[in-house]
């Protein structure tokens, strides 16, 4: 069975809920493997949700520049284990990295899926959910970036084999260096992105009374958003 190989989405050393879902999705396309880029990541969810294989690349070139770098391990890889599908985050930096990931292995790439059935088609929600489209890879390797929230994270153990995964860095991947990062200020309530309930308000709440929605968010351990 062909490797599924998943972009490991990560935070100070955690793995992100969309990873895990994922990994549950990965189970239906092939054998998923995981592949994490960047040091001190805790690898023991992964092969709780499924991964037969973790590739590791801890290198500051992943934490030093931008995209690039990523996306050539990740080149590099499929073009040594031709896997089935290549899953990433739908974030802004996972739908980046899909896209010259695509470019440089010659396959096609589909964002923002919603939902992925076993021979690789993917639903996609777009206007606002007013129209729902079914899209296939045709050519290459399918490069799929799902959108958080999309399936239910479901355990499923295994073997979870860390393999070092040796992928040089071009100096042209270098050419864009992070500088500085600002950590934004978190409260309690869940992340956006991954929230399981969203509470939101608009302009309809009226002035200086958005406080509701917060109080109501609290109550239910959901995140606040705005129209």
């Amino acid at each position: 069975m062909a490797e599924v190989l998943v972009l490991v989405d990560h935070a100070d050393g955690a793995v992100k809920k969309v990873t895990l879902e994922l990994l549950t999705i990965a189970r239906s396309l092939g054998e998923p493997a995981a592949v994490v880029l960047g040091a001190g990541v805790d690898t023991a969810p992964l092969a709780e949700y499924g991964a037969t294989k973790v590739y590791v690349a801890d290198g500051a070139d992943y934490t030093d520049y931008v995209v690039l770098p990523k996306a050539e391990a990740l080149a590099s890889l499929v073009g040594e284990q031709s896997p089935a599908a290549v899953l990433l985050p739908s974030t802004a930096e996972g739908k980046e990295i899909a896209g010259v990931l695509a470019m440089a292995t010659g396959s096609g790439v589909i964002t923002d899926a919603v939902a992925v059935a076993e021979d690789a088609t993917c639903t996609q929600s777009i206007f606002g959910g007013s129209v729902i489209v079914q899209s296939k890879v045709t050519a290459g390797t399918p490069i799929i970036t799902v959108r958080p929230n999309s399936a239910a994270p479901e355990p499923a153990a295994a073997a979870g084999e860390v393999v070092a995964l040796a992928a040089p860095v071009s100096d042209a991947a270098k050419s864009a260096k992070i500088t500085n990062r600002v950590v934004a200020e978190k409260g309690g309530r869940p992340d956006l992105a991954e929230a399981a309930i969203v509470v939101s308000g608009g302009r309809g709440v009226g002035e200086g009374n958005f406080g509701v929605i917060e109080a109501l968010a609290d109550e239910l351990g959901a995140a606040v958003g705005a129209s």
